[in-house]
C-alpha cells in the first residue's frame, strides 16, 4: 500500500478516534469527580481545626486574624450516645432520631424488668455526716419549662416564696440518702418524667441520653448497686462504664441529681448546654424555670473574671464582668444581645480545646454579640461576660 493510500485510510479513521478518546476522557472526568465529592470532601470536611502549635510545624503560619483560635469540638453526648452502648434493639425507641426516643421524658412511668431486683447500695456510708453546712431551696412544685421566646418584665408572674421549701443542714447532720433513693426509686421504676423535673439544672438533651435511655437506666443501675466511696466533695458510685458522682450539696437535697460521667470522661460542653443557660438567665426575670432558681441558690455569673489575653487581645469589651442589678436582673440592652444570641445557631471557641477553659459564644468567630463562659473541669458552666452589636 502506497504512502497516499495510507494517509487516506488514517484521515478516514481519524473522526473515530476522536471520538473514542473523547467518550474515554469524558468518563475519567465522570469518575474524577465522584471521587472528589465522595471520597476525599468528606474526609477534608472532617478534619479537626488545629492550633499551629499542636501540629508540631515550624514552618510560618500567617497572623490570625480571629478573635480566638479553636472552635470547640470533641465527643459529646450525640457523638457519644448512651445508645451505642447496647447492641441497636428492634424497638423505635432505640433509635436517637425516633420522636419516640426524644419524648421519653413525657411518657408515663414504664418499669424495666431487668430493674426491678436492683437496689441502692449504701454499704459503709449508713453513719456518714455532712462535713460543712448547706441551705438548700428547692420548690415544691415543679414549673414547666417556658418558651424560647423570652421577655423581660417588671415583676414575676407570680411569687414564687409561697412555693418555696427551705431547709439548712448543719456539718456534723447524718447524711439520710432520701434524695438518693427518690431519684433511684424513679430510675427504677422508669419515671423519667418526674426525674427531669427534678433535675431541671441539667440540659434537656444530655439529660435524655445520659439517664433515660435504656442503655443508661441499667448502666446507672447497675453502678448504684457498687459499693459507694467517699470522697472530699460527696460520695460515688461507679462500675466499669459510668460513675455517678453527688455532691455533698445534692445530698442535703430533698431530690438527688447525681453527674454521670462514661467512659472516664465528663461531656464536652455544647452550644445547647449555652443556650440552656443563658435561657435560665432570662427567664428569671418573668418566669423562671424554677421557683427556687435565682442567683443567691444557684448561681450562673462567675465569681472571679479574669479571661486571657488571647480573648481580650481582640475583643477589649470581654472583660467587663457581668452583673445583675439589686432586683437580680440584667439591663435592657445586655437582655436583647442575649436574645440575639440565642435566635440564630451558636458557635463556640476557645483559646484551648481542653478544660478548663473560656469559652466565647456567638454566630461566628467576628461577629457580635457574643457571651464568654468559663467551663470548669468539673464540667460546671458560668456566664462571665457579655459584648453587644457593634452598630
Amino acid at each position: 500500500m502506497s504512502k497516499k493510500d495510507n494517509l487516506q485510510l488514517w484521515l478516514l479513521s481519524t473522526p473515530k478516534r476522536l471520538v473514542v478518546g473523547m467518550f474515554l476522557l469524558a468518563g475519567a472526568g465522570i469518575v474524577l469527580v465522584l471521587v472528589t465529592l465522595f471520597i476525599v470532601a468528606p474526609q477534608i470536611a472532617a478534619m479537626p481545626n488545629r492550633d499551629p502549635d499542636e501540629t508540631g510545624s515550624s514552618q510560618p503560619t500567617e497572623k490570625i486574624t480571629s478573635p480566638l483560635l479553636v472552635e470547640v469540638t470533641g465527643s459529646n453526648f450525640r457523638t457519644n450516645s448512651t445508645l451505642r452502648m447496647a447492641p441497636a434493639q428492634s424497638n423505635p425507641s432505640d433509635n436517637p432520631d425516633s420522636p419516640s426516643s426524644q419524648a421519653r421524658t413525657n411518657e408515663e412511668p414504664s418499669e424495666n424488668p431487668d430493674s426491678r431486683s436492683a437496689t441502692l447500695n449504701l454499704d459503709g456510708v449508713e453513719d456518714l455526716k455532712y462535713p460543712e453546712s448547706f441551705s438548700n431551696v428547692s420548690e415544691v412544685s415543679a414549673r414547666p419549662t417556658p418558651s424560647r421566646a423570652l421577655k423581660q418584665t417588671s415583676t414575676p408572674t407570680r411569687s414564687a416564696a409561697a412555693n418555696l421549701k427551705k431547709e439548712t443542714i448543719e456539718s456534723g447532720d447524718p447524711v439520710q440518702f432520701t434524695g438518693m433513693q427518690a431519684f433511684f426509686k424513679d430510675l427504677q421504676t422508669g419515671n423519667f418524667g418526674a426525674m427531669q423535673r427534678s433535675c431541671w439544672l441539667i440540659t434537656p438533651e444530655v439529660f435524655t441520653d445520659r439517664y433515660t435511655t435504656p442503655p443508661a437506666q441499667k448502666a446507672l443501675l447497675h453502678a448504684l448497686s457498687q459499693t459507694p466511696e467517699v470522697t472530699d466533695d460527696g460520695v460515688s458510685w461507679k462500675d466499669s462504664s459510668v460513675e455517678l458522682r453527688t455532691s455533698w450539696s445534692e445530698l442535703a437535697d430533698r431530690y438527688s441529681c447525681p453527674t454521670a460521667i462514661y467512659g472516664g470522661k465528663m461531656d464536652s460542653v455544647t452550644p445547647e448546654d449555652v443556650s440552656y443557660l443563658l435561657a435560665r438567665i432570662m427567664a428569671r426575670s418573668s418566669y423562671p424555670f424554677n421557683g427556687a432558681d435565682t442567683e443567691e441558690n444557684y448561681p450562673t455569673l462567675c465569681e472571679k473574671w479574669s479571661p486571657p489575653p488571647g480573648i481580650t487581645k481582640y475583643t477589649p469589651e470581654a472583660s467587663r464582668k457581668l452583673r445583675y442589678d439589686e432586683e437580680g436582673r440584667l439591663d435592657d440592652d445586655t437582655f436583647k444581645a442575649l436574645q440575639d444570641l440565642r435566635s440564630e445557631s451558636i458557635h463556640l471557641y476557645a483559646v484551648k480545646n481542653t478544660y478548663p477553659m473560656y469559652i466565647r459564644a456567638a454566630h461566628s468567630q467576628l461577629e457580635e454579640p457574643s457571651a464568654y463562659f468559663y467551663r470548669d473541669k468539673d464540667g460546671s458552666l458560668c456566664l462571665g461576660s457579655v459584648v453587644k452589636s457593634h452598630e
